[in-house]
């Protein structure tokens, strides 16, 4: 063992006491921003006369610090949690928004993906979550809960089999699973990948996040994967297809994707490529009759719709479903939960801390008429930067690719990836909306839309957080109509924690 010398030891000292001086003039700083800062605040409840302030005025803002939000009950096991919008605090989904206040809601789904402060979480008091089970065509109930598990999902259950378990009637397992789930619970039995459908194979280095996930979907055989956008839920899907042995499919919403999962298994896994079929939703017919040692559902969100879900009943070992956003118009979020397995979830601000991903910044211009998009379109296209123009009108995107000199990407575009990562700049219609990577795309703007769907935006904000680039740009032109109308579109970006400058 090396012996520090006298003056080696006076040295490290010497460091750690400046770091102990630089800590404690950290602390005096923050100690200071937050006298300030209830300096203002009273000054300002002060002003506006909101409170008759009485000698008490300092405790009550620092009972407001330690909670600056407000919980209702909005129905059976769901809340609102209302913040100022000056306090930077984002939980669950955003519902909508005030002039003053963000409302979000909470339920059990939000605590699977994104675990609850603490406080939050007792204050919610959910009910004890039942241990039961589903497995080959039984509820697994334990003794003590199959009288209540008997009356309460009665409608999809047969008979009872010993003094734990009871028979579910043929054709209705799944649904007890989702009214399982909508009541907070994850019926699912792990199956644990087995050692003979594995190969080594080490091309992909994951991050720490992705090794945790891969390990889960190693003990559990079914997972979701729900990150938000850039944090590399297509690599692990690759990563995936390399490790598991044997005939591989993996589902997307679009033509587009298709074309993006093939470029990917070429570039990382050709050697495995025989091995993998990537079709979309609507090609279950190709299918209905195989087998498959592991499917991927990417997307994930797009599969409880009525004309796909019966995707779900693909013969498969082993599963994966991916999705940034996993919520539907429909609300049958738990169904997303049901096809999918174990769900494994990462919240935004852990990824902004680890720079895995870029925050754009986020404008909307509030202007007069179409033609006014127009013109502030070819203002913001003086300034060059790779751009993808997303517009859902096919008229207005030939339009807008005639007066711009600019190719459009739509259903009938063939070599859609090659286009849209060719031109600096690019319309592109709603097939590029979901799973497409460009990792030196600079700006999005947004020129015409699916009316109120946060599912959309989420998706199209998304495309960014692929980037490369330092300070993305993400731009959304709405007339005044469309703002009135269509603006709760804009909560997919606010409830991340974003903010948007609005300019009229």
């Amino acid at each position: 063992m090396k012996v520090l010398a006298d003056g080696e030891i006076r040295r490290v000292v010497e460091d750690v006491e400046k770091g102990i001086s630089r800590l404690d003039e950290l602390v005096a700083l923050l100690q200071e921003e937050k006298r300030r800062f209830e300096r203002e605040l009273e000054e300002k409840l002060s002003q506006l006369q909101i409170l008759n302030l009485e000698d008490d005025v300092g405790s009550l803002i620092e009972e407001f610090l330690e909670e600056p939000y407000l919980i209702l009950p909005k129905r059976k096991d769901e809340y609102y949690v209302i913040v100022p919008k000056f306090i930077r605090f984002n939980i669950g989904w955003l519902e909508r928004e005030t002039k003053a206040y963000r409302i979000f809601v909470i339920n059990r789904y939000t605590q699977w993906l994104y675990p609850l402060p603490e406080n939050i979480k007792k204050r919610l008091k959910f009910p004890e979550v039942k241990p039961y089970k589903v497995i080959d065509g039984v509820l697994w109930t334990g003794r003590e809960h199959q009288d209540e598990a008997w009356r309460k999902y009665r409608k999809y259950l047969l008979r009872r089999e010993g003094e734990d378990r009871i028979k579910i009637k043929k054709g209705y397992e799944f649904e007890l699973i989702a009214k399982l789930i909508e009541d907070g619970i994850l019926p699912f039995i792990p199956q644990p990948v087995s050692d003979e459908d594995l190969r080594e194979w080490d091309e992909i280095k994951l991050r720490s996040y992705q090794e945790k996930a891969w390990e889960e979907f190693l003990d559990k055989g079914a997972v979701g994967i729900f990150w938000p956008f850039g944090a590399g839920k297509s690599l692990f899907g690759v990563y995936a297809l390399a490790r598991i042995k044997g005939k591989k499919l993996v589902v997307v919403p679009t033509r587009t994707l298709v074309e993006q999962w093939e470029e990917r298994i070429r570039k990382y896994i050709p050697e495995y490529a025989s091995e993998i079929e990537v079709i979309t939703y609507h090609s279950y017919h190709k299918v209905a009759k195989k087998e498959f040692t592991l499917t991927i559902f990417d997307e994930v969100h797009h599969l409880p719709a009525n004309t796909f879900i019966r995707l779900a009943t693909i013969k498969t070992k082993y599963r994966i479903g991916l999705s940034g956003s996993p919520f539907r118009e429909d609300k049958r979020e738990n169904y997303i939960f049901a096809l999918t397995g174990f769900p494994v979830g990462l919240s935004w601000d852990e990824l902004l801390e680890k720079g895995v991903v870029k925050e754009p910044v986020f404008k909307l211009y509030i202007v007069d008429s179409e033609r006014e998009k127009l013109r502030k379109l070819r203002d913001l296209l003086e300034i060059p930067a790779k751009t993808i123009i997303f517009c859902d009108s096919i008229d207005f995107g030939k339009r807008i690719a005639r007066e711009f000199g600019v190719p459009f990407v739509y259903g009938e575009t063939k070599n859609r990836m090659d286009i849209i990562r060719d031109s600096e700049v690019c319309v592109v219609s709603r097939v590029g909306d979901e799973g497409i990577s460009i990792g030196d795309v600079e700006r999005v703007v947004e020129i015409a839309f699916l009316g109120g769907s946060r599912m959309q935006e989420s998706q199209r904000f998304g495309r960014l957080m692929h980037s490369q680039k330092q300070e993305p740009e993400h731009i959304i032109l709405m007339t005044e109509e469309e703002f009135e109308k269509y603006q709760k579109r804009l909560y997919a970006i606010t409830e991340r924690g974003f903010r948007i400058e609005v300019v009229r």
